[in-house]
């Protein structure tokens, strides 16, 4: 455990911690050259990745995707939280609370971050799609990745006033929107329901997920 480690840090005191330990950010000529940095590293991230694994996989698909969203926002983040850092008129000035809430709360990123990807590898076919099992796949799915990181930002809400609300209002809507977006065509699937489908030289019908483009297997009846 670390010897300074002070479970009444305020979150100033824990955001200087984690720049000085993570970023070495000691001073005004190191925080933004950190800034610089991070700014530079989301256009290297969405290039780089992306042709990884297109290079590897001939694919990029969702994984490559969110995994490059993933590095992108973090980094954003990095670059906001020191830029705000000096500008104390933009911090909240409602005082932590540290409650259950609060606790919940600091699950937000993670939630956002690890729900879609849950979500995805449970209507990947890890487990099989079946005309039983859809509806519950697809459910939890978006209950993973819509859900869990509606649920896990509601607690931050109450820390969003004054002029705080100016730069935490849309971190905290734009990043939540993130995962719940790769969840929409599962969202119309189960709104809408499988249709039947033609296929094959014989016409039989199959039912079709015409928004994530995925057969069920067996006959419609």
């Amino acid at each position: 455990m670390d010897p300074n480690f002070r479970p009444d840090s305020t979150p100033v005191e824990t955001a200087d911690k984690i720049a000085r330990t993570f970023f070495g950010v000691t001073d005004e000529v190191s925080r933004r050259r950190v800034i610089r940095q991070s700014l530079l590293s989301i256009a290297w991230c969405t290039l780089l990745i992306p042709a990884a694994f297109y290079l590897r996989f001939r694919h990029i698909g969702p994984l490559g995707w969110g995994t490059t969203i993933f590095f992108d926002v973090y980094c954003l983040l990095v670059a906001v939280g020191l830029f705000f850092r000096p500008l104390t008129q933009y911090h909240s000035p409602v005082a932590l609370r540290g409650d259950w809430l609060d606790r919940l709360g600091a699950f937000w990123l993670v939630g956002c971050a690890f729900g879609p990807l849950f979500g995805w590898i449970v209507t990947t076919g890890t487990i099989p799609i079946t005309l039983n099992s859809w509806r519950w796949l697809y459910s939890a799915r978006v209950v993973l990745a819509a859900g869990v990181p509606i649920v896990l930002a509601l607690p931050l809400t109450r820390y969003i006033r004054g002029k705080a609300s100016w730069v935490a209002l849309p971190l905290l809507l734009g990043i939540t929107l993130l995962p719940i977006s790769s969840a929409m065509n599962v969202s119309l699937d189960l709104w809408e329901g499988p249709v039947a489908q033609r296929v094959g030289s014989t016409g039989r019908l199959q039912l079709w997920l015409r928004h994530t483009d995925r057969r069920i297997p067996g006959d419609s009846q």
